[in-house]
């Protein structure tokens, strides 16, 4: 999350953390940049409450009435509960109950900005990733606040200094330790974390720190303060915990500052796969390039194969071989016209009721010169069927079948003429 542009809003007044400087700034200003806002809204109070029963949709509800009958609040009032933990019998909440005339002109004034303006309240940073067994201290001016986690449920405690000076501040933490004890017996175990919002002498924090250390039960670990100028806040790294998520804003807002603050990346997934593109986009015309070489290459040789071709087709006969080539072919059709194979096909193709008489070759009727063999035979039952499957089984071996003096024929009796068909005789 962006820590560009910090507006601070607490009991000091404005003040803004912008480009390495602290500057106060008027209040409710128009912003001419992003920016996010840490508040406390005029010192609302902050708590933790214990309730038996109640469900943590109902919290705010039940916040509220608690606070009114404590005297907390007379007039109408906004919740922010900014952690819940369920209980064996009940809940318990930390939460803010701010005023709200003061939340509405807040969240007004936010809204009505030109550039997005993300508010975060002081608890949020306050508990942001506090897990079980952590605590966290930040001191906002003469307050120091308190915030824990643990199984036994949510901790929150805070101790006012009489002022500013070392001795007031140390005062103070003294207290919050004695306050804080039987807190963290509960199960406080990890180094708790120290921040301040902001300090005027970055030592001075140390030194608090330190005092917590020699006189706590676990110790305190200073968060990385950033300097502005001659102060020191450790906002940037508070708000960077907290994040987007803990803005009080509309969802629509959050939505789009998270927007905002993804346009970088994206621009830089963006510009990765623009460049990714265009070296996969030169490897594919690297490759479409070869393949079109290939292609022509393969067309080169087929040109030439087919002139060969070509060449052999338009060549002569030679003289003398026109004899040789017709007794090749009148070989060829010898073995074909061979009896004893005739015979073998006949015998596997005539099937029950089919009775083969005769079989004979002759070189064709008066006037043809082509060879056949006719077939002469006999139907028992007298029916076609076992005729037409002799006459396709022949068929697909490759004969043509004429019928021979069909109308003279005895019933039951049949005769073809068998003919080897033109691609069977090729």
């Amino acid at each position: 999350m962006s820590t560009d542009n910090i507006l601070l809003v607490t009991r000091d007044g404005w003040r803004q953390l912008r480009g390495g400087v602290l500057t106060d700034a008027v209040a409710f200003p128009v912003l001419d940049a992003p920016a996010i806002v840490v508040t406390d809204f005029d010192e609302a109070p902050m708590g933790s409450y214990r309730f038996d029963g109640g469900k943590p949709a109902y919290a705010a509800a039940l916040i509220e009435k608690r606070a009114r009958a404590e005297g907390l609040t007379d007039g109408a009032a906004h919740v922010v509960v900014h952690r819940v933990q369920a209980l064996r019998k009940g809940l318990q909440t930390f939460h803010t109950v701010v005023p709200l005339e003061t939340w509405q002109r807040m969240l007004q004034w936010s809204s009505q900005q030109r550039d997005h303006c993300i508010v975060l309240p002081l608890g949020a940073l306050l508990a942001a990733r506090v897990g079980s067994g952590h605590a966290r201290i930040v001191r906002s001016g003469r307050t120091l606040h308190f915030f824990g986690q643990s199984k036994a449920g949510l901790h929150y405690l805070s101790a006012n200094a009489l002022g500013r000076s070392d001795d007031d501040l140390q005062a103070a933490v003294r207290v919050l330790v004695g306050i804080a004890r039987p807190e963290i017996a509960k199960g406080i175990e990890r180094p708790l974390e120290w921040a301040s919002l902001l300090a005027a002498d970055a030592a001075q924090d140390a030194r608090l720190a330190e005092q917590w250390t020699s006189l706590a039960d676990v110790p305190a670990e200073p968060l990385a303060a950033t300097s502005f100028g001659p102060d020191a806040s450790t906002l940037p790294a508070l708000v960077d915990r907290a994040g987007a998520r803990a803005a009080v804003n509309p969802p629509v807002a959050r939505l789009a500052w998270w927007s905002e603050r993804l346009v970088a990346g994206v621009a830089t997934v963006t510009g990765i796969l623009a460049l990714g593109l265009g070296v996969l986009g030169f490897y594919v015309q690297g490759e479409a390039r070869a393949e079109r070489a290939s292609t022509a290459e393969s067309r080169r040789e087929a040109a030439a194969l087919e002139a060969r071709v070509a060449a052999v087709n338009a060549a002569e006969i030679p003289q003398g071989f026109a004899p040789v080539a017709d007794l090749a072919r009148k070989l060829g059709d010898g073995a074909r016209y061979d009896p004893v194979p005739m015979l073998a096909l006949l015998r596997d193709a005539a099937g029950p009721g089919i009775r083969i008489q005769r079989l004979r070759l002759d070189n064709g009727v008066t006037g043809s010169t082509e060879r056949g063999f006719q077939v002469d035979g006999v139907s028992e039952g007298g029916g076609v069927g076992a005729i037409g499957r002799l006459l396709s089984s022949l068929r697909a071996a490759g004969w043509t079948a004429v019928p021979v003096n069909a109308l003279d024929a005895a019933p039951g009796a049949f005769s073809y003429r068998l003919v080897a068909a033109p691609a069977a005789r090729s």
